[in-house]
């Protein structure tokens, strides 16, 4: 107990209570801690959770294998330097030459025409059109060809990522940063 002396007198004081002895940031992070814990665990994640409204139709994703079985499949691969149309890989031009030329779009309309028309009436509704682009083009060479896609009539459009074959080895994770 701690005593105060007054300079007039000899009095005394003495405290009933001891002072408090400071807290520790140990103690409160602690505290702050198990409460955040406690929060955290109690709270609701029904309100993050999205509805599905009733009339909207997602988009599905599907395998290459399971697509490429299909015979209604017409693959347009994009690349920095070439464009190539259909399982045979014809060589259309380059990405710039399908935006500038006429010519070349004409040549892409008359091939998605050919391969649509081999398909049977009844299969009509499943033909797909599926296009592979680099991740470095510029979107407006995949909306080109979408545009021509959609107006020889087919009606299901697909965009396919290739993984690379060496993936691991460029794979980084934030640990190799």
């Amino acid at each position: 107990m701690s005593s105060i002396t007054s300079q007039k007198g000899t009095r005394q004081v003495r405290r009933k209570i001891e002072d408090v002895k400071s807290l520790s940031i140990t103690s409160l992070l602690d505290v702050l801690t198990i409460i955040l814990v406690f929060l955290i665990k109690n709270v609701s994640m029904d309100a993050v959770k999205i509805n599905q409204l009733p009339d909207m139709k997602y988009p599905t994703t599907i395998t290459t294998e399971k697509l490429m079985e299909n015979a209604m499949v017409t693959p347009v691969k994009l690349y920095m330097d070439r464009v190539l149309l259909g399982i045979g890989n014809q060589y259309l031009g380059t990405p710039q030459e399908m935006v500038e030329s006429a010519d070349v779009r004409t040549v892409m309309q008359n091939f998605f025409s050919t391969e649509i028309s081999e398909i049977p009436e009844d299969k009509l509704s499943d033909a797909c059109l599926i296009v592979q682009a680099d991740a470095d083009l510029p979107c407006g060479y995949v909306t080109q060809i979408v545009s021509v896609g959609t107006s020889v009539g087919y009606g299901n459009i697909y965009f396919a990522t290739l993984e690379e074959a060496d993936w691991l080895q460029s794979y980084r994770t934030a640990s190799n940063l």
